[in-house]
This record gives C-alpha cells, structure tokens and sequence, in this order.
C-alpha cells in the first residue's frame, strides 16, 4: 500500500474534509489517463464536455468528474470550476465512492 506524504503539513493537507458528489465517471484508455496524470494541468476535451458539471454549491460541495480507466481501481476527481484543465483535483478510490455504476459514465 502507498500513501503521499506531506512535509510539515498541516491538518488541513492531510485529512480529507471536502464534500463531494460524482457527476460523472469518464472512463478513458489506460494510454490516455497514463498522459493525463503526467499533464494534468493540459487541457482536455473529455473536462471540457463536462465543465458545466463541476462546481461548488451554496453548501460548500463539491461537484465533480471522476477520471479514470476501466482498467484501474482508482481515478481522479476533477473540478475544473469553468475550465477545460484539472484546476482542483483529488486522488480516490473507487471503493470509496458509491454507486459509480448509475448510469453516469462516459466513455472518453
């Protein structure tokens, strides 16, 4: 098992506190998320075709993609807040997260 460590981090870095709420799962080729987690802050069209998904709400909740391949048992979270680059983004699980299979993927 990994982690990331932090140095000299604070709670705030460290322990999970953002509500959130999955939009949509975008599942891309291995290739494809492999060039994804070396560039993230590359702009890419499957954020573009969901920018309008991610945002915060009123009661401070995240709303966001998730990246990922159907290879893998994790993904990234995106919110690109407008943009078409992962502006804000968190790595999860899918474990973590219930309910991906509702209809919300997109093949990318």
């Amino acid at each position: 098992m990994k982690v990331k460590f932090e140095t000299r981090a604070f709670k705030e870095q460290i322990i999970p506190q953002d509500d959130f709420v999955v939009e949509k799962v975008v599942e891309i080729s291995q290739r494809r998320f492999n060039k994804f987690l070396d560039d993230m802050l590359g702009d890419y069209d499957f954020i573009k075709a969901h920018k309008d998904l991610m945002y915060t709400d009123s009661n401070n909740v995240w709303h966001a993609i998730l990246v990922t391949a159907k290879e893998l048992d994790y993904g990234i979270l995106v919110q690109a807040d407008g943009s078409s680059y992962a502006r804000y983004s968190a790595f999860i699980r899918k474990s973590e997260i219930g309910g991906l299979n509702n209809g919300k993927t997109t093949i990318a």
